[in-house]
């Protein structure tokens, strides 16, 4: 006697129906059929899915039995039948056509009972607590980032994403893993053919993708971030803000230190004392010849450079009303720094406009701008490049000092503290001078910038 959930049938399914009427045998694989849907939900109600699961595939092989039952019982009435007369032939139709009908049931049945087959393996395989893990991980960062962004907290929100992306990784690379074991049980029982299968090998496929973009995305972030403490993400973050008060001022002056030639008309009378003293200055270029040769210049190339130096310094005397004497120790200022020919020659016109521009000693100008563009690598080996980094250094520098407490003097004495180590974080100049400017405002002193700023 079989008992599903509460249904008793008088069917012995190991003798095949032999003892029980066609009705009766038709009846009760009807009832088997339908007390497999019944018991699903019931079960799955009390005991959970995955039991729910595995009691419908025991269900569904009753049933299954239970129809074979039925088709052995038509088929022995089919050969008890006499074909001769039309009573036994249209006998032997109907018996034909309930055969076909329990042969289609049969094959919904093992349809039902591969796929619950497949489901059980699914939740086995803990595949859909992965899937939800991923997306949930997913879906937690993307909100958290929105959060920091919207504080202005961008360095932050970088760090937080980029967490995000190692956690979905991990989270991601164990559902690759399942995913991949499922597809096996998949094959296994039902076939590289069935639907079953395809579907699950379009998931693992498009889960793989997935993977490979998360690993672009990781490798495309900024590193550093990760690895940087909490109080260096606060660090940034600060400078970051201070940094963009001052971008935004600074747009509407982008060429504050750049000044037009016209505008140092006042300069006149220093301009023509600093050209009639120009003869002072020949045995200054000879100590900057000789320093360029021993730095490994050659003897042609440096007295092509030298040349230049005095020309524009004889032209730079006029415009900007400074003695070719100074353009020489400037120059000579920045080929002692370990500039090359060319790279002081990129440099010189810039820092002359910054001085001007500022109302700071040139002397400093140089220095500061020197020594900055040296700490955040901005030293370029052409003179095109380097005119273009120096003129972004001056202009920054001289923004900085022209709208805080602060000169080019106080800000490179900052930058002497600072400067290395901000650039080796990953700070931009520009928000390293920004910050300072601002703690400078708050009377802070250069050696305890960092300090401050980290805090």
């Amino acid at each position: 006697m079989e008992r599903i959930q509460g249904y008793q049938f008088a069917i012995d399914l190991n003798d095949n129906g032999m003892t029980r009427s066609l009705r009766a045998l038709r009846d009760e694989a009807k009832l088997l059929r339908s007390a497999m849907q019944a018991n699903f939900a019931e079960v799955r109600s009390g005991e959970g899915i995955m039991a729910a699961y595995a009691n419908k595939i025991e269900d569904a092989k009753r049933a299954i039995e239970g129809q074979r039952a039925y088709i052995e019982r038509l088929k022995k009435e089919q050969d008890g039948l006499d074909l001769s007369t039309d009573k036994g032939r249209q006998a032997y139709v109907k018996y034909e056509n309930q055969i076909n009908t329990a042969k289609r049931a049969i094959a919904s049945l093992e349809a039902q009972e591969q796929r619950a087959t497949n489901s059980l393996n699914t939740h086995r395989s803990g595949v859909l607590q992965l899937r939800e893990a991923v997306e949930s991980s997913r879906r937690v960062n993307e909100n958290y980032v929105t959060q920091l962004e919207a504080e202005g907290r961008k360095y932050a929100a970088q760090q937080a994403k980029l967490k995000g992306l190692i956690d979905v990784r991990k989270k991601m690379g164990d559902q690759l893993n399942a995913e991949k074991g499922l597809l096996s049980q998949v094959e296994q029982t039902s076939g590289k053919t069935s639907k079953a299968y395809q579907e699950q090998a379009v998931r693992v496929a498009e889960l793989s993708t997935k993977y490979v973009q998360n690993e672009k995305a990781i490798r495309e972030s900024n590193l550093k971030t990760l690895n940087m403490s909490d109080t260096m993400v606060k660090f940034r973050d600060k400078i970051s803000s201070a940094g963009d008060v001052a971008k935004n001022a600074f747009s509407k002056i982008k060429e504050h230190a750049i000044i037009a030639t016209g505008a140092v008309a006042g300069f006149g009378k220093f301009a023509i004392d600093g050209a009639n003293k120009a003869s002072e200055v020949s045995s200054q270029y000879k100590v900057i010849y000789n320093n360029l040769v021993t730095g490994g210049e050659s003897a042609v190339e440096a007295t092509k450079k030298v040349k230049e130096m005095q020309e524009d310094g004889a032209k730079y005397s006029i415009k900007y009303g400074v003695s070719q004497k100074e353009v020489a120790d400037g120059y000579l200022e920045l080929v002692k720094r370990g500039y090359s020919s060319s790279q002081a020659l990129g440099a010189m016109n810039t820092e002359l406009q910054g001085a001007i521009a500022s109302g700071d000693d040139f002397n400093d100008v140089v220095k500061v701008a020197s020594g900055t563009l040296e700490a955040f690598g901005m030293n370029a080996k052409s003179t095109t490049e380097m005119t273009k980094n120096t003129k972004v250094a001056v202009n920054e520098l001289a923004y900085t000092a022209d709208t805080t407490a602060t000169d080019f003097h106080g800000i490179g004495k900052a930058m002497e503290y600072v400067g290395t180590t901000s650039h080796q974080a990953g700070f931009k100049l520009s928000e390293t001078s920004a910050a300072l400017g601002t703690l400078s405002k708050q009377n802070i002193d250069a050696d305890k910038a960092l300090v401050k700023l980290a805090a």
